[in-house]
């Protein structure tokens, strides 16, 4: 009978381990399945809820901060035309002169012996013409004379040769003899007309000669001119390098240093590289504000003047100049400064908060828009210039359509959400991170500590029913399970 019973409890304590296991395991998973289908619950509530901003019409106009540089409207380094010593020098630096003022004065010896030898050759070609035209005028007086005796012996050859026509008159010897002096007076005749013509040469070539000796003296006393420098425009002398009896030389730059360095100081060129995205709203004649370090917290105005009509390959920017009029002489050049540039576009472009533009994708950059049925979808966009929070963008979008607020990937297209329109000014402030969002397009929910402190108590209240130990119940990853 003891054995009996015996088996008997045995055979009880393998029913009660085939069947009880089971049906405490179930019971233990069937309260964790419903504990975590209460929070997925709440996530499916959150998923409903989607923060949206409608799409705005904007004209661009917002003003940037652009480097810039200082320069004088007129700056010339002062060189001699000839070599020479500095005689005298009326400037110094920070001296104000005006337009014609005589500054530097020249010395230049070999100028003045030049000159002088121009002159004594301009002297002894002239005296070269006088004797040349004496020997034309003589030359002319012979072929007058020969020519006279040329027709006085002519008339004696025709009437001695018609008297020997009458026989026994004249002999035929002398009617001989004349024929022969008329000849030999053609010849001399001849011979003074070509003297004429040479002489004629001679006088015109010496006369060429003159003129062109006196050119060249005149040239000398031209050039002597330039050992007087005088002021090119009203300015100021920024620069002096030479003092009296300094060599200096025209060969300009490395060979030797200017005298005086000339600025006109009245009016500025404010030189700013303006980047290519900005280049269409140039406009010249437009206002632009810059500042100087020297004038803390004051704005001077400049009027834009000049543009470079080119981009630098290097920075692709512009090169443009405004104009200052420097009346009180406050700003000099030289100087950086900070130009208030502003950025303007003809006609209103479409704006986003930058956070509704997704660009981390490696798909596309895209905004999630809101449909009439609450599903998201996808618009592929491009960005163009920001103003302030808010960012253009270029695409198959409209005023007024409904986008995420938090742009991203993570929200899958077809997703049905719960749009909350988001009040302008707060869509526009300073942006917020990011939240992150699951594959089924809902937030991820933040931690609730007392919820989960209550799912683990009646976790253990449970595994305790069921005779196991709270410690060897598996746990639940919310976001695990969510997904």
């Amino acid at each position: 009978m003891y054995t009996t019973d015996r088996m008997t409890l045995r055979k009880a304590r393998e029913t009660m381990f085939r069947f009880g296991l089971p049906i405490c395991l179930s019971l233990s998973l069937c309260s964790c399945s419903n504990a975590t289908k209460e929070v997925i619950g709440d996530q499916a509530d959150a998923v409903r809820e989607l923060p949206v901003v409608a799409v705005q019409s904007k004209i661009l106009d917002r003003v940037d901060q652009l480097p810039g540089e200082i320069e004088a409207y007129q700056d010339v380094a002062i060189y001699p035309k000839v070599p020479g010593f500095i005689k005298w020098i009326g400037v110094d630096r920070g001296s104000i002169v005006k337009k014609g003022q005589l500054m530097v004065g020249l010395i230049a010896p070999e100028l003045h012996a030049q000159t002088n030898e121009a002159s004594s050759k301009t002297q002894a070609v002239t005296g070269q013409l006088h004797e040349a035209e004496s020997r034309l005028a003589s030359a002319k007086a012979q072929v007058l004379e020969v020519t006279a005796k040329l027709e006085g012996d002519n008339d004696t050859y025709t009437r001695t040769k018609e008297a020997s026509l009458v026989p026994g008159v004249v002999s035929a010897n002398e009617v001989i003899v004349l024929e022969k002096i008329v000849a030999a007076d053609r010849e001399k005749l001849k011979a003074w007309n070509e003297n004429v013509s040479a002489a004629e040469n001679a006088v015109r070539a010496l006369k060429n000669s003159v003129q062109s000796q006196r050119q060249a003296t005149a040239n000398y006393r031209d050039i002597a001119d330039y050992l007087t420098i005088a002021a090119p425009f009203n300015g100021f002398i920024t620069e002096r390098n030479m003092h009296v009896g300094s060599f200096v030389g025209p060969l300009g730059k490395g060979a030797y240093p200017p005298i005086v360095r000339i600025q006109q100081l009245n009016l500025l060129r404010i030189v700013t590289p303006v980047p290519e995205v900005d280049t269409s709203g140039v406009i010249p004649g437009a206002k632009v504000q810059f500042t100087v370090s020297t004038h803390p917290g004051e704005k001077f105005t400049g009027t834009v003047a000049r543009l470079g009509n080119y981009l630098d390959q290097k920075t692709r920017t512009m090169p443009v100049e405004l104009n200052y009029w420097n009346h009180d002489n406050r700003v000099l050049p030289g100087m950086f400064c900070e130009v208030y540039w502003p950025t303007q576009r003809q006609h209103p472009t479409m704006f986003v908060p930058q956070t509704a533009v997704e660009t981390n994708s490696t798909i596309e950059t895209f905004v999630c828009r809101v449909n009439r049925d609450n599903k998201i979808e996808w618009v592929k966009v491009k960005r163009g210039q920001s103003m302030g929070n808010l960012v253009e963008i270029f695409g198959d979008i409209n005023q007024g359509d409904k986008v995420a607020l938090h742009g991203s990937d993570e929200l899958k297209q077809g997703t049905e959400v719960k749009p909350v329109e988001v009040d302008r000014r707060t869509a526009e402030a300073t942006p917020e991170p990011r939240p992150s969002y699951h594959s089924e397009g809902a937030p991820l929910a933040i931690p609730n500590l007392e919820r989960e402190k209550s799912f683990r108590s009646s976790e253990g209240s449970e595994t305790s029913a069921t005779g196991f130990a709270a410690s060897q119940q598996p746990t639940f990853d919310t976001a695990k399970t969510s997904k």
